[in-house]
């Protein structure tokens, strides 16, 4: 009698989960003429996070627009967390080499405080 043979269940990886999103503790290090540039980490190696008021929309690298299925255009949530929640709709504004973040809600909500955490999410 032949044992039949199930393959694993496969899991989702995080870039295919509805629930997949971008964190970063970001803490204000050094102004600019236009801004502020905010380090975190990300896959464990610092960056830098170039915040502006511009009204712009966010810029991610390659890599982080295809972990959310998103491209320029793409309406994003962002979560800004420090003494207070603040929810925000931006878009996309690119996708390139750097990480920018150029909005005023969230400029003004992250500058604030000198830092916040900082959640990015499809939609």
């Amino acid at each position: 009698m032949r044992k039949e043979t199930r393959s694993p269940k496969r899991r989702s990886s995080v870039a295919e989960a509805d629930g997949a999103e971008l964190v970063f503790v970001v803490d204000v290090s050094s102004l600019t003429k236009k801004g502020f540039v905010g380090t975190t980490t990300y896959k464990g190696k610092q960056v830098a996070l170039d915040f502006d008021d511009g009204g712009e929309g966010i810029f991610l690298t390659p890599e982080m627009a295809g972990r959310l299925r998103v491209r320029k255009g793409s309406t994003l949530s962002v979560i800004m967390e420090n003494d207070r929640t603040l929810v925000t709709k931006a878009p996309v504004g690119g996708v390139g080499k750097a990480i920018r973040i150029s909005d005023p809600k969230i400029y003004y909500a992250v500058g604030r405080e000198g830092g916040a955490i900082v959640r990015i999410r499809k939609g």
